[in-house]
């Protein structure tokens, strides 16, 4: 079976709900799978980072547009590279309180606004590394990481969809668990492959 783009994906899913009926609501099914997948599932393939310099006297930076959970962050100095602690808002206003300027140490987010701390002095290079959201599947944009690395997510995802959309019980606890299955191997498959080494993670709300 054919299945390395949204063209194919698209075939296999009416193929595997046995319907031929289906062609104008199949595409929703596999953004919903998307929206599910951008939720539970993180990947090494969809780490970036976005480098960003300081402005001296401006603590609040914007996150990056496709952001779905921050990874890291790091303050980039001549010849070595630290990562910033992260900090709650309240921890950040008692530890960085009485300290008004200087290198970057730490950060807070600030709804989906990054906060360092304490206010940089200076211009200073700053790294900041996150998970980003899929590029979605369409007629003009046939494939990404997850359909070339993981295939089967996008076709049981999309197959669970489809029998909730056609109200099969039956179909949609097979498929519920299929692509349960399929997720946990792949999430097993990642976290032996990630790196070493990353610190908290936060998840930025409102996106």
């Amino acid at each position: 079976m054919a299945l390395s783009n949204y063209t194919e994906l698209k075939t296999s899913i009416a193929n595997y709900l046995n319907r031929n009926d289906l062609t104008s609501v199949i595409p929703d099914f596999i953004t919903l799978t998307e929206d599910r997948l951008n939720r539970d599932l993180r990947v090494s393939s969809n780490v970036v980072r976005a480098e960003t310099t300081t402005t001296s006297g401006q603590a609040f930076y914007n996150l990056p547009a496709d952001i779905i959970e921050l990874k890291n962050i790091t303050y980039e100095a001549t010849s070595s590279s630290h990562a910033l602690n992260y900090l709650s808002m309240e921890s950040a206003s008692r530890e960085y309180g009485g300290v008004t300027s200087g290198y970057p140490r730490a950060y807070t987010l600030v709804g989906d606004n990054l906060k360092l701390l304490p206010t940089p002095d200076a211009a200073y290079g700053i790294n900041i590394n996150y998970y980003k959201k899929l590029s979605a599947l369409s007629d003009s944009n046939l494939t990404n990481d997850i359909i070339t690395l993981y295939p089967a997510l996008y076709l049981f995802g999309s197959c669970l969809e489809g029998a909730i959309y056609l109200n099969d019980t039956e179909q949609s606890q097979r498929f519920a668990s299929i692509f349960a299955q399929t997720m946990a191997e792949v999430k097993e498959t990642e976290e032996k492959s990630l790196y070493a080494g990353t610190v908290l993670t936060m998840s930025v709300q409102g996106t």
